[in-house]
């Protein structure tokens, strides 16, 4: 590609991102507020810790797999010496029993055992124990990240953010990231989001230029995904 066809393209994306940031604004103030039961809580935990690193569509088929097989059950979840949970959890998700559709979950054995690390934890405090105390959405994502296995930056800014208690997360994943490097946000080299220091730099940076568009930050990475997505399957 030209420079001159980089430059095209690049502002397509940027044009793009800001008709779909209005549309999502109008979409998430035109979206009722609902209760979120205990149950509803731990049921998207569990997807947003089963969605790191996997697609979509694999980790939605993995939560429904384990709630069809009753593993996200208050008889698990809040008795934190419940035997077998473990095995019962990779059995599912490799694909050995109770599924409603064929196919093995990319990481069966080390996600059981990570949700197992947080049914612990959440028997010891419910999340809407957590979530009550009115503290603000990101010392409430670092203690996510640190009272929870399997939760790290990026999965507790999803689960905020899908149980609408903060926007002002982003959610850093790779069609975010490459938005960021090919609009010379900052480069790969200043940016390492292995560690959650690395991962707030990152999100000061998508923060700043939502900012400039005025739009919160998720919006905006919402605008991204979808913008970012669509590019990358018509080859741009």
């Amino acid at each position: 590609m030209t420079r001159s066809n980089a430059i095209g393209a690049n502002q397509l994306l940027q044009d793009t991102i800001r008709i779909l940031c209005p549309l999502i604004e109008e979409r998430v103030h035109e979206t009722e507020p609902r209760p979120w039961s205990e149950f509803d809580l731990r049921r998207e935990l569990v997807s947003c810790v089963l969605g790191s690193q996997v697609r979509h569509g694999m980790a939605a088929l993995a939560t429904r797999n384990l709630e069809e097989a009753g593993l996200l059950q208050d008889r698990w979840w809040c008795d934190s010496e419940a035997v077998g949970f473990t095995q019962q959890v990779f059995e599912v998700l490799d694909g050995q029993r109770g599924a409603l559709s064929s196919g093995r979950y990319r990481f069966a054995k080390s996600r059981s055992q990570q949700l197992d690390g947080a049914r612990i934890a959440l028997a010891q405090i419910p999340l809407n124990t957590r979530l009550a105390n009115g503290t603000d959405p990101r010392t409430l994502r670092s203690n996510l990240i640190a009272e929870i296995p399997g939760i790290g930056p990026k999965q507790a800014s999803m689960f905020l953010r899908n149980i609408g208690r903060s926007y002002d997360l982003a959610i850093l994943d790779t069609h975010v990231l490459h938005f960021i490097y090919t609009q010379d946000l900052c480069s790969r080299d200043e940016i390492r989001i292995g560690t959650f220091r690395g991962y707030e730099r990152a999100e000061r940076v998508l923060v700043n230029y939502a900012e400039s568009i005025g739009y919160p930050a998720g919006y905006l990475d919402w605008a991204i995904w979808a913008t970012m997505k669509a590019a990358g399957e018509l080859g741009l």
